[in-house]
């Protein structure tokens, strides 16, 4: 399985020294990310990714890398393509890399591209439903940074150790209000009557990619989609819940907190999913 990396559009080895100990990423997490898939030649929902960088980018003050997000496709396409990759989940790190302590001199962003090859295409379904809990000991702060996919991902790192301990597959992280907002590495939504819900953006979730492509496409086959405040009770009392991301598209949940749950809806947007042209 092939690993590959870019730096600045450079191909490096992963123990090439790359950064410095002076570097920003290291010493303050000043940074953010995005997550994608590769597979059929090209990158998913590029158009929704490069919306988010370009915002990530305005709310952080950084400077746009050179030639843009377009220039980072076409050599990750061709870097693929070269390599023969078919299939990969791809992380880009947007890195503000200048001198200075808190406060940087400029802000200059390098990129840092990593692939990962995958065996498999499109957005496959966990066979076994996810074992998912909850994570109560921090809770996700409510500003416009929680929106973004920053470097400094320190809630989620602990909510993943916690589910570790727990034998959890991941965990509900909860906002300051107490509410359902997100897991560890996903969006979530529920089934609850006739609705499917999931948390809006007012309650500081990321802005996932998927969690609107998912949205998009299950109002396009008729389901009624509300964006609503969810508790832990509200989940309880569901008869199905799954979760969503650009890695790993859609994956459902069979047992939250011990309440055994079915995977319906979830199982059609996922064959919908993979069946359409993104």
């Amino acid at each position: 399985m092939k690993k590959l990396y870019l730096y600045n559009g450079d191909l490096v080895k992963s123990q090439d020294p790359i950064f410095s100990a002076s570097s920003r990423a290291h010493r303050y997490g000043d940074g953010f990310f995005e997550t994608m898939r590769f597979f059929g030649g090209r990158l998913q929902h590029s158009y929704h990714h490069e919306q988010r960088v370009q915002k990530s980018l305005m709310l952080l003050k950084m400077q746009a890398p050179e030639g843009g997000f377009e220039q980072l496709e076409q050599q990750i396409e061709q870097l693929c393509a070269n390599s023969g990759v078919k299939s990969a989940r791809v992380r880009v790190s947007f890195l503000r890399e200048a001198d200075g302590f808190y406060t940087p001199k400029n802000q200059y962003t390098s990129t840092l591209v990593e692939i990962l090859e995958l065996d498999y295409e499109g957005y496959p379904l966990n066979h076994s439903g996810l074992v998912l809990g909850n994570y109560k000991e921090l809770s996700k702060n409510s500003n416009f940074l929680s929106f973004l996919k920053t470097s400094s991902s320190l809630i989620y790192v602990m909510a993943g150790i916690h589910a570790k301990e727990q034998q959890w597959d991941d965990c509900i992280i909860f906002n300051e209000m107490g509410r359902v907002c997100e897991t560890v590495s996903a969006n979530i939504f529920c089934v609850s009557g006739d609705f499917i819900v999931t948390p809006p953006l007012s309650e500081y979730c990321v802005d996932g990619v998927m969690r609107k492509t998912v949205m998009d496409l299950a109002r396009s086959y008729g389901y009624e989609v509300v964006e609503r405040e969810l508790t832990e009770l509200d989940l309880s009392g569901c008869r199905e819940i799954f979760l969503t991301s650009a890695a790993m598209g859609i994956q459902w949940v069979g047992d939250y907190m011990g309440k055994r749950l079915v995977c319906v809806a979830g199982k059609v947007l996922s064959d919908k999913l993979n069946s359409r042209e993104v």
